[in-house]
C-alpha cells in the first residue's frame, strides 16, 4: 500500500507539472495569435476607427483603462510568459527526474 501511494503522489506531481508548462505554453501560444491579429487590424488602412475598435475587441477584450497604453497588460503578460517558457526546460526535466528518482528509492526502501 505504501509502495502504491508513494508511485500515485510521483505520478501526481509530475502531472502537475506537466500540467501547469502546458498551460503556460498555450497561454503564450493564444497570446501571439491574439496581439499579432490586434497588430494587423491596428495596421489596415481600410478600416475605420470604428471597425478597427470593434474588431479588436472581438479578438481580444482590451483590459487597460483610460490612459494606459492600449493592450499595455496583455503585452506585458505575453512578454512574462516568454521569460518563464524560455527558461523552463533543463529546471523542469531535473524536477521530473528527482520526482522519480526519489520514487524509485522510496519503493526500493519499503523491500529492502
Amino acid at each position: 500500500m505504501v509502495a502504491l501511494l508513494t508511485v500515485a503522489g510521483s505520478a501526481s506531481t509530475i502531472g502537475g507539472l506537466v500540467w501547469g508548462v502546458r498551460k503556460l505554453i498555450d497561454e503564450r501560444r493564444q497570446l501571439v495569435i491574439k496581439l499579432s491579429e490586434i497588430k494587423r487590424i491596428n495596421s489596415d488602412t481600410s478600416l475605420t476607427t470604428q471597425e478597427r475598435s470593434v474588431q479588436k475587441e472581438a479578438v481580444l477584450p482590451n483590459t487597460s483603462s483610460w490612459g494606459d497604453v492600449e493592450y499595455i497588460r496583455d503585452w506585458i503578460r505575453l512578454f512574462i510568459l516568454e521569460q518563464a517558457v524560455s527558461g523552463l526546460g533543463w529546471p523542469a526535466a531535473l524536477t521530473v527526474g528527482g520526482v522519480v528518482l526519489s520514487t524509485a528509492a522510496s519503493v526500493w526502501s519499503i523491500w529492502a
